[in-house]
């Protein structure tokens, strides 16, 4: 029987842009990796003017204490190494040089930096000197790129200066490099966790680059406002603050996470609460689950047992938020509708909890599932009788 695998694809490029999304993705989370060792990295932002933006305080050259870093990423399977040619052909300077157009003049201090996968070529002057921020200074790199970008060399006078050019680890070592990384960071914790929390780093940072909505938002940005076009895309020190805790002290996660959920910034899940009349029992327990079910899934996560297929969590997901939305539509009107939805919640959870944890991802624990509940009304999906 004829099989189609056997025939040759007329485009096959779709294998080719999700290797290049998720090596992108890889590179991100290095900035990501800088901030959780404490560095100079104060956010790193996704797929918002560039592939990539890089904040850092500390350095000389800011005026406002605010160094940014607009970062254009190339990728390529040959190994040869990087010629003007070829940053010319992959056209990161194109790119770069809109982003100039677009913040020059804003009064931001920056950089625009084209991360090339692979190493440069040592003899070819031109790109060695774009390395180095000295493009400028060459006149064979001010002639070509005046000419590929069909401007006068006059107009890049501002322009090269500010542009490096980085090599970047190769697709088969850049996994393996930020792997080992976080291990120095958490050194008491086993393979098996770090392999997991760098998962987690991936999956954040791929729905930052997605611009997918994040639990706590307006706390986890560091905009009083923010933009709607940065509204999902930032991830900032806030943001992987719970990745922190478990590489510095495992032992304590629960603990830790529970006093940071008390303690820290009220969250979406508390607001909500309170605007139900929730009494403080009701919205301690609230964060007590919440947290106990995000530790179960970093331990699911740890053993290799969690599955990989988005859907099955997605579906999850819908069939908690329909229940949650039914409860409390059942509610409405009565006096403390906070405390009445979140009993009569956990009550239905605990009573047949295969319903809704089907496969199952919360051991089909009523408890776990009610904590899952309270993270997805923490991510502004359902109130408790606003």
């Amino acid at each position: 029987m004829a099989d189609p695998i056997q025939t040759e694809a007329p485009d096959d490029s779709g294998s080719g842009t999700v290797r290049r999304f998720e090596y992108q993705v890889h590179i991100s989370v290095q900035a990501v990796l800088e901030m959780l060792a404490g560095g100079t990295v104060t956010h790193v932002t996704c797929e918002h003017i560039e592939d990539i933006v890089v904040a850092r305080r500390g350095d000389p050259r800011c005026i406002d204490d605010v160094f940014w870093d607009f970062q254009q990423i190339k990728t390529r399977d040959a190994v040869e190494p990087w010629t003007l040619t070829d940053v010319l052909t992959s056209k990161p300077l194109k790119s770069l040089w809109r982003t100039h157009g677009t913040v020059a003049g804003t009064g931001l201090t920056y950089q625009l930096t084209a991360g090339l996968e692979g190493h440069l070529d040592p003899a070819d002057e031109a790109v060695q000197a774009l390395s180095k921020g000295l493009g400028g200074d060459n006149a064979t790199c001010r002639k070509r790129v005046a000419t590929h970008l069909k401007v006068k060399e006059d107009a890049l006078a501002d322009f090269l200066p500010l542009v490096r050019i980085r090599p970047l680890p190769r697709r088969g070592d850049i996994e393996l490099r930020n792997t080992r990384v976080l291990a120095d960071l958490g050194p008491g914790l086993t393979i098996a966790m770090i392999d997991a929390l760098y998962y987690e780093l991936l999956r954040r940072t791929r729905d930052a680059t997605q611009g997918l909505p994040v639990a706590r938002w307006t706390e986890l940005l560091v905009l009083d406002n923010p933009p709607p076009a940065v509204l999902n895309k930032r991830l900032s020190v806030a943001a992987i603050a719970d990745v922190r805790q478990r590489l510095t002290r495992p032992d304590h996660v629960l603990l830790e996470d529970l006093s940071q959920q008390l303690n820290g910034p009220e969250t979406a899940l508390v607001r909500k609460l309170r605007a139900g009349a929730a009494s403080r029992e009701v919205i301690e327990d609230a964060q007590m689950l919440r947290a106990q079910a995000e530790r179960h899934r970093f331990k699911e996560l740890a053993l290799g047992a969690w599955p990989g297929d988005q859907a099955i969590e997605t579906d999850l997901d819908q069939r908690l938020l329909l229940l949650a939305r039914r409860t409390g539509r059942s509610h409405r009107g009565q006096s403390q509708t906070a405390d009445a939805i979140f009993d009569e919640l956990q009550r239905m959870l605990d009573a047949n909890p295969s319903t809704y944890d089907r496969h199952p991802l919360y051991a089909q624990d009523g408890v776990l599932l009610m904590g899952r509940a309270c993270a997805i009304s923490d991510e502004c999906k359902f109130d408790w009788g606003v």
